[in-house]
C-alpha cells in the first residue's frame, strides 16, 4: 500500500471539519449539487435492518439561540431517542443528513398546582443539535400588528361558532358549522345498520317487557327482604 507523503496529506482544521470530509466522499457526486434529486440521495451511514413504516415519535424543531450557527439545527426529542434514531429519523422522513449530533438532557421545570399545593418539577427534556451541510435559516418572527390580525379573525370565527351552537334547534343541531371552514363539527353521523319497521317494534316490545320484568323481580326481592327483618325481629 503506498505511503501518503506530507505535501500529500489533507490538513484538517478539527474534527469536526474532518467528520465533514469524510461524509461528503462517502456521499459522492451528489452531496456537490445545491439540491439533489430524491433518487441521487444517498446513505451516509449504515442503515438499520428494522423496518418503521409509522413512526410515533414526535419530534420538534426548535429557533436556534445565539450561539448556533445557520448549519445548525436543535430538535426536542423523546427521551427514549438516541443519537442514530435521529439521524435515521431525518434521513429517510426529511432527507436531511445529521453530520455531527450532541444531546443535551434537561431536567424538568417546577409546577405548582395552586397557590396552596406544593410544587414538583415535570418531566426531563432531551434535546439534540445537529449540523447539516446546507444552512437553514429560520423566517422572522411576525410583528406586533400581524398577531394582532391573527387574534382578531380568531375571534370573529369563534363567536360565530359560539353563536351557531345556541341557535341551533331542531334539525339544525347535527348542521355542520361554518366557522373555522367547519373543522371543529358538528360531524354528521356514521351509518346506522338498515332495521325493519315491524322488527324494530317487536325489539322494542321484548325490551320493554325486559325491563318491566326487573323492576317487578326488584319488588319481589325488596319484599323478601322486609319480611325477613321483620321476622327477625319479632
Amino acid at each position: 500500500m503506498p505511503r501518503l507523503t506530507p505535501s500529500t496529506v489533507p490538513k484538517v482544521a478539527n474534527f469536526s471539519e474532518k467528520i465533514l470530509n469524510l461524509t461528503r466522499n462517502s456521499i459522492g457526486p451528489a452531496a456537490k449539487d445545491v439540491g439533489p434529486a430524491v433518487d441521487e440521495l444517498l446513505p451516509h451511514f449504515r442503515i438499520g435492518e428494522k423496518e418503521i413504516y409509522f413512526p410515533k415519535a414526535r419530534i420538534i424543531l426548535l429557533r436556534p439561540n445565539a450561539k448556533h450557527t445557520p448549519y445548525q439545527a436543535k430538535f426536542i426529542v423523546p427521551k427514549s431517542f438516541n443519537k442514530l434514531d435521529l439521524r435515521d429519523y431525518l434521513f429517510h422522513l426529511y432527507g436531511l443528513r445529521a453530520l455531527n449530533i450532541t444531546t443535551q438532557l434537561l431536567h424538568g421545570r417546577y409546577v405548582r398546582l395552586s397557590a396552596f399545593s406544593g410544587r414538583f418539577r415535570g418531566p426531563q427534556i432531551k434535546k439534540m443539535t445537529i449540523e447539516m451541510e446546507q444552512p437553514f435559516i429560520w423566517p422572522e418572527e411576525p410583528e406586533s400588528n400581524e398577531v394582532a390580525r391573527w387574534n382578531e379573525k380568531f375571534q370573529e370565527e369563534l363567536n360565530r361558532y359560539k353563536s351557531e351552537n345556541q341557535m341551533s334547534v331542531g334539525s339544525d343541531i347535527n348542521k355542520p358549522s361554518t366557522a373555522f371552514d367547519g373543522t371543529l363539527g358538528k360531524y354528521a353521523e356514521g351509518a346506522q345498520p338498515f332495521i325493519p319497521r315491524f322488527w324494530k317494534s317487536e325489539l322494542i316490545n321484548k325490551r320493554d317487557r325486559a325491563e318491566k320484568k326487573i323492576k317487578y323481580m326488584e319488588q319481589l326481592s325488596k319484599i323478601d327482604k322486609y319480611a325477613k327483618d321483620n321476622e327477625v325481629t319479632h
